[in-house]
Formats: structure tokens, C-alpha cells, sequence
């Protein structure tokens, strides 16, 4: 279980998920603060979202009840529409680790959860260097090699590579790798993007040959995959059939299923 939701409004509730469709993650939502506390004696996340004004317990109550019995794990994130600065401090002095004010923009809310997840949930197993493909990533010198070699990135450049890397399967929409390069969006009509990851490809190899696929999900975003050696063979094949001699790097846009489930 990744993020656990604290709200009682449903049409809130929908418009959470809706930001969080493209991230991947396994959301649960209970709609009071007693149901959270249970759950989180039984279950462990690596996120907590809620809101100051909830039924049976406050937030602040079940921030104070996590930070008493569970230490410093999971992190918790306010969601909320108190936004007095007396409140925030008081719940970031309880231990918050982030603090959005309602009426939010999706794009800040799935930047903020990414960058807490991977902080918390993926930093740990990220803390060390990981392999995928012929890569290996390694986020204390923030350098990516292959085959041994490191490979020269831009700030912006390793930024975009470790959100794609640490996700790989995962459709990581337009929005997001923008609002982590660049800390906001560029609208629709800005090749900044595109422009960073056709660089990105290049300097990377990101060919299947390499054992991943970089592949641009028309209007979407994109997607790293990890290719094993049966898919590989399996595109030969396929490209030879075509006449060709390259595997296409683009892709159909995908759809997901909601993540987001009632408890």
C-alpha cells in the first residue's frame, strides 16, 4: 500500500485521484479519522493524506496519534483549507512534512506526493545505486552509467532520468516531468520537453539493445520500459518482417483503472 486518504468528501476524494492518476500508486481512503487509526494499526503506508476538519478525530489528532506510535514513518501530507499561518506551523511542528492549501492544482499536488514518496518510500530503496537494463543509477553523485561509463546530464537532464527510472512501466505525464525540471508546467504548446528528452535519448542510448525503451505517449507524457531479452528478440523479429531496421519509439496513448478504493 502506497498513500492512504483522509476524506470524508467523495467529489474531493475524485479529484485527488484524478491528480494521481499518471504516478502509479495504490491509493486506499477511509472518510474519518478513528477508521485511519485503524487502519494504520493493521497496515503500513508511505503516505498519509488529510485534511484538518475530519469526523470522529481532527487531523491534527491522528498527526499527533502517527508521530506518537508509528515515529516518523509514514510521511503526512495536509490537504486542507485552513490556511492561517498559525495552522501551518502548528502542523509542521507536529510533524507535516508538506502543508497545500485547498482549493490545490493538481500538477503541485502529484509533484509534492512524488517528490515525498520518493523521499521517503522510493529514497530508502534508492539510496544506493540501482540497476535497470545496462544502466545503473546512483543518486548520492546523481550520475547514470552504461556499461560502466558515466554519462554526462544536465541537472534537468538527471532530474527527468531519475523520475523515468524509478518508474519504470509507469506513464509519467507531461505535467509532472515538467513540474520537476522546471518546478511548473510549460503548457501544451512548449517543446522544452520534448526538446530535454529527445536529448536525453540520445546521450542515454535508451535502446531496447541497452535493455529499456523510452517510448512518447502522444499528448500524454512518457514511459521507460525495461526490455528483457525475449522482447528484444521478439522486436527483431518484428522489425525484420517490417523491413526495417528500427523499433519505433512512439506509442498509442494508454489508459489506466482508478486506484482509488473505498475502505
Amino acid at each position: 500500500m502506497n498513500i492512504l486518504l483522509i476524506e470524508d468528501d467523495p467529489i474531493q476524494a475524485s479529484v485527488f485521484e484524478r491528480a494521481l492518476r499518471d504516478l502509479d500508486q495504490e491509493i486506499c481512503r477511509v472518510r474519518d479519522g478513528r477508521h485511519a487509526v485503524r487502519f494504520l494499526r493493521t497496515r503500513s503506508v508511505e503516505l498519509v493524506v488529510l485534511d484538518w476538519h475530519l469526523p470522529a478525530m481532527s487531523g491534527i489528532e491522528v498527526l499527533h496519534w502517527i508521530r506518537a506510535n508509528l515515529g516518523n514513518e509514514p510521511s503526512v501530507l495536509f490537504l486542507t483549507a485552513r490556511v492561517l499561518e498559525t495552522d501551518v506551523v502548528a502542523a509542521l511542528e507536529a510533524g507535516a512534512d508538506a502543508y497545500i492549501a485547498k482549493p490545490f492544482r493538481e500538477v503541485e499536488l502529484a509533484a509534492r506526493v512524488m517528490a515525498l514518496l520518493r523521499r521517503r518510500g522510493h529514497g530508502r530503496r534508492h539510496t544506493t545505486s540501482t540497476r535497470i537494463g545496462a544502466y545503473v543509477l546512483d543518486p548520492a553523485a546523481q550520475s547514470i552509467s552504461l556499461h560502466g561509463e558515466t554519462i554526462e546530464l544536465t541537472a534537468k537532464e538527471f532530474t527527468l532520468a531519475r523520475c523515468l527510472f524509478e518508474n519504470p512501466g509507469s506513464l509519467m505525464s507531461r505535467d509532472i516531468l515538467e513540474s520537476l525540471a522546471w518546478g511548473r508546467t510549460h503548457g501544451g504548446t512548449s517543446r522544452s520537453l520534448d526538446t530535454h528528452i529527445y536529448r536525453l535519448r540520445q546521450k542515454l542510448m535508451l535502446r531496447p539493445e541497452n535493455g529499456l525503451r523510452l517510448s512518447a505517449v502522444y499528448t500524454h507524457g512518457y514511459r521507460l520500459d525495461e526490455i528483457d531479452g525475449t522482447s528484444l528478440a521478439a522486436d527483431s523479429a518484428g522489425s525484420m518482417e517490417n523491413g526495417r531496421g528500427e523499433i519505433a519509439e512512439d506509442a498509442h496513448p494508454v489508459s489506466r483503472p482508478g486506484m482509488l478504493h473505498a475502505a
